[in-house]
């Protein structure tokens, strides 16, 4: 068998061997099944979980008996796309590795180096024996890319460890220091859907940059789906309107760049022109920096059953006061949004309307404040709140032993230091010190680029690089 990457360094040994093992997300079986063999094999003791979370434990090195118990920690999922036309089956085929000008890429697809690289790390400290360590708890979680479920399921009260290093970290030079708390909200209400004999017209708002919610939500982008409802107060309010279908947005942690409202009007073509064209000079002033390319169209379409009059002004107006965007920054760590909402998508099917959105926080207070208001929203608009998926945050903390340790691990073996990054996005960590109150936790991992898209690349000096630098932090600790 011919291999890519140098076997003899064993997280390319690795990497490479879990690169031929199917692992999408809500598909890690075979992964979960591999690292079993993988303890087994090494007569590692371990814990394999009804959902495939799995914990391999690792005895001290000589010498460091005495030394408290460490935690290591990556997601074994991996975000599944493919350029199109391309063949690939993500649950049977491995990926197709290759290396160019340093980087090592998957042909075709996303390479899995998110999180695949904390995994291959893990694997090679606990086959290698000739490394100094305390006790280690290898800790492998499922669908992290779908809402940090295995980080929310782990079984806490099989881990001894106050201290981890997170290995889901694409910086090669950063490290996070904490993590916003999140909250998924949807509402929905069923209107009565009659015939309708106006002229009907297709709205369509898009061109948006958009984004993920987490990383994005401060830069003032626009949302389609509150630009398109911004355009229907203007012809609901002016004109007999009635909305027919109203779709927008896809993915809750994505600021959406589409939306579309079929919609009957009683007013001429021309008038409902006026109206659409003035809101769209107006966006293109209020957004001229942050989404150059939006663009607002009117078509005509068919809308032969539609809400009443009063209901459509009533859904519309709903969409104009729902929160979303950007809230508060942080006051001690610049740069750093704190609190943010998301109105991330809505559908209309059979006479329902489902509004859905993301809130972010790293403090709990926040995003119960934050639920409060949709649920007072909804409820003076006739609509049923529901909570899913509430996730907490990891706030930062001045001072840690193990961030220490490793700051100074990296700069021996570098020269110059690590830079903090403090994240408004998700991490398994909040799950983590939620579960282990008061546990001391760092981040690392190498540089890659590209993650969750085709073109997705990890440079392979820093992968190499990084693994000293955890070596080192080890041998401290």
């Amino acid at each position: 068998m011919s291999y890519v990457l140098d076997q003899t360094f064993l997280p390319e040994k690795y990497f490479e061997e879990i690169c031929a093992v199917p692992h999408g997300s809500y598909h890690e079986k075979p992964l979960s099944d591999h690292l079993v063999r993988f303890a087994e094999a090494h007569g590692l003791k371990y814990k394999q979980y009804p959902n495939w979370n799995v914990i391999i434990y690792k005895p001290a090195s000589p010498g460091y008996e005495d030394h408290a118990p460490v935690m290591l920690q990556a997601h074994i999922d991996m975000v599944c796309e493919k350029e199109p036309g391309y063949e690939h089956d993500f649950e049977k085929d491995p990926l197709k590795l290759y290396v160019e000008d340093g980087f090592l890429h998957a042909e075709g697809t996303t390479l899995g180096a998110d999180d695949g690289v904390g995994v291959a790390y893990m694997m090679a400290f606990l086959d290698d024996d000739t490394l100094p360590h305390p006790p280690l708890e290898c800790v492998f979680t499922v669908q992290e890319e779908t809402g940090l479920i295995g980080a929310s399921e782990l079984a806490y009260e099989d881990l001894t460890a106050k201290r981890m290093i997170g290995l889901d970290d694409m910086g090669g030079t950063t490290c996070y220091v904490s993590a916003c708390g999140s909250q998924h909200m949807q509402i929905a209400r069923s209107y009565e859907v009659t015939q309708s004999a106006l002229p009907g017209y297709k709205l369509t708002v898009k061109g948006l940059l958009g984004g993920h919610s987490g990383v994005c939500i401060n830069k003032e982008r626009g949302n389609a789906v509150k630009l398109s409802a911004q355009v229907m107060y203007e012809l609901c309010h002016a004109f007999d309107v009635r909305i027919g279908s109203y779709t927008g947005g896809d993915k809750d942690n994505a600021i959406p760049v589409f939306s579309e409202v079929v919609f009957g009007c009683d007013a001429d073509e021309e008038a409902v022109r006026s109206k659409v064209d003035g809101m769209a000079k107006r966006f293109r002033t209020e957004f001229e920096y942050s989404d150059p390319g939006i663009t607002v169209a009117l078509e005509k379409a068919d809308c032969p059953a539609a809400f009443s009059a009063e209901d459509s002004c009533s859904l519309v107006d709903m969409i104009c006061v729902l929160p979303d965007g950007f809230r508060r920054k942080s006051m001690k760590i610049e740069g750093l949004t704190t609190v943010s909402e998301n109105l991330a998508n809505i559908r209309t099917e059979d006479g329902k309307v489902t509004l859905r959105c993301f809130a972010r926080s790293e403090v709990d207070s926040f995003l119960d404040q934050m639920a409060e208001e949709y649920r007072i929203l909804s409820r003076l608009y006739g609509y049923t709140l529901e909570l899913a998926n509430r996730a907490p945050g990891w706030k930062f903390e001045q001072d840690s032993k193990i961030r220490e340790t490793l700051f100074a691990a990296y700069k021996e073996i570098n020269g110059f230091e690590m830079k903090m990054i403090a994240e408004h996005g998700g991490l398994e960590t909040g799950y983590i010190c939620g579960g282990i109150p008061g546990i001391d936790i760092v981040t690392c991992g190498p540089f890659c680029e590209g993650y969750h898209t085709p073109e997705e690349r990890l440079d392979l000096a820093s992968f190499r690089m990084i693994y000293e630098v955890l070596k080192r932090t080890l041998q401290n600790l």
